[in-house]
């Protein structure tokens, strides 16, 4: 064999190793690559291993058909949702629709415009509001006898409810000293008058369950609960509702009221407790004190506390058919009395109170807001105060709250010095 075809030969077994050298090499690689490639049930990397960030080799740029280089879409964030709430509650004292009484004498001379026997504004600020509720200080119906040794005794024929739809009412108050003036079937005949309406009631029912039960509305989300009590009388003729019997929710203390045995103030704090439970916001509505009193009864002062003790985020009071107080317990309003509303014949101060209930869900925020809009009942007309008008009633609000409390411009009250 020539020495050129040997060379040949060997260049052919030195060429054959080299490829299977390489083989080697590739399959060696390859299997590497897909080891640790390879993740474990999930896309986890073991945890023996390092996991290695890759480069990737920029892509090209697009371009439109004339082209120009185009920017690719970027996606937008999730926004967060708004869950923030701005509600207003506006409460309003005491009505009467007495028929041939002295309010609804005046609303026929003004040929049924019921904006010529209260201001324009305070009807709109009951309208726009989130819920408004008023005292019901008379009965609707036509029925019944009135209750043997009462001085004052009111019913109104049912189809004036429709002057609560006209004020923006959506809860009338049931538990004051008029509302069974004419006996059960008045209070019976007044509930089902309201309910017909569409309006709902607080603090009177056909059995103590109802009586006691918080009338819960939902606002933006927010759920509102509004109980009521009274302990006005001091001749207590107007019955606690019981298991079987129709009547008013009571917060006297055992022993206060000649006809019960019961601690009727301990049943008005479970209903609270009860609302506690099931709302964000509580509201705690009181019949109490005395007829044009000049100062609070020590009961009120003490159990005005027991009741935000117990849970209630807001205190309204009334009965006295005047303005009474506004104060404050660890930052909670309390509003002693809001007067008349649209009653009677007498030149006294009135008021509207509104509570914004506002906050945000995202951040955690909540706060409760107490607004006062003094107003003036005079000539059977219930007008809002302006100007100097204004100055003075707010002067005799900040007097008779010991100046423990200061009224902004816009009716914001909060405590002196705050």
């Amino acid at each position: 064999m020539s020495v050129k075809r040997r060379r040949r030969n060997n260049q052919t077994k030195i060429m054959f190793v080299i490829a299977l050298i390489s083989l080697a090499v590739a399959i060696y690689c390859g299997v590497t690559i897909i080891k640790n490639n390879r993740t474990r049930p999930g896309g986890t990397v073991p945890p023996t291993q390092t996991a290695q960030k890759t480069e990737t080799t920029p892509t090209s740029t697009v371009t439109d058909p004339s082209g120009e280089p185009v920017t690719p879409p970027t996606e937008e964030p999730t926004p967060t949702p708004d869950l923030s709430y701005d509600i207003r509650l506006c409460f309003a004292g005491d009505i009467n629709f007495e028929d041939g009484g002295i309010p609804m004498t005046k609303l026929q001379k003004e040929g049924n415009d019921l904006s010529k026997c209260i201001s324009p504004e305070l009807l709109k600020m009951m309208n726009d509001a989130d819920i408004t509720v008023i005292n019901n200080e008379f009965t609707y119906t036509t029925r019944g006898k009135a209750t043997a040794g009462k001085a004052w005794t009111f019913r109104a024929k049912p189809a004036t409810v429709s002057l609560l739809h006209e004020m923006g009412v959506d809860i009338a108050i049931l538990a004051n000293n008029h509302a069974y003036d004419y006996g059960e079937v008045s209070l019976t005949d007044t509930m089902e008058t309201l309910k017909n309406a569409g309006i709902d009631y607080v603090g009177a029912g056909y059995n103590l369950e109802e009586a006691k039960t918080p009338v819960y509305k939902t606002v933006q989300g927010k759920t509102i609960a509004f109980v009521a009590a009274s302990r006005a009388e001091k001749n207590v003729k107007t019955p606690m509702a019981t298991d079987t019997k129709p009547g008013i929710l009571r917060c006297y203390k055992k022993g206060e009221a000649p006809d019960s045995n019961i601690d009727e103030e301990a049943i008005f704090v479970e209903a609270i407790r009860e609302a506690r439970k099931n709302a964000d916001f509580v509201i705690a509505i009181v019949h109490w004190g005395a007829d044009y009193q000049e100062k609070l009864e020590q009961v009120q002062i003490d159990t005005a506390k027991l009741y935000l003790d117990a849970g209630a985020d807001a205190i309204i009071g009334g009965h006295s058919h005047k303005p009474d107080p506004i104060d404050f317990y660890n930052g909670k309003p309390i509003v002693y009395g809001y007067s008349n509303f649209w009653f009677n014949d007498k030149d006294l101060g009135s008021m509207l109170i509104e509570l914004r209930l506002h906050g945000d869900d995202n951040t955690g925020e909540q706060s409760i807001d107490l607004y006062y809009t003094p107003a003036r009942q005079k000539n059977v007309t219930t007008t809002i105060l302006l100007g100097a008008d204004r100055e003075k009633e707010v002067a005799n609000m900040l007097k008779i709250s010991g100046n423990k409390i200061q009224i902004a411009d816009d009716g914001l009250v909060t405590p002196a010095g705050k």
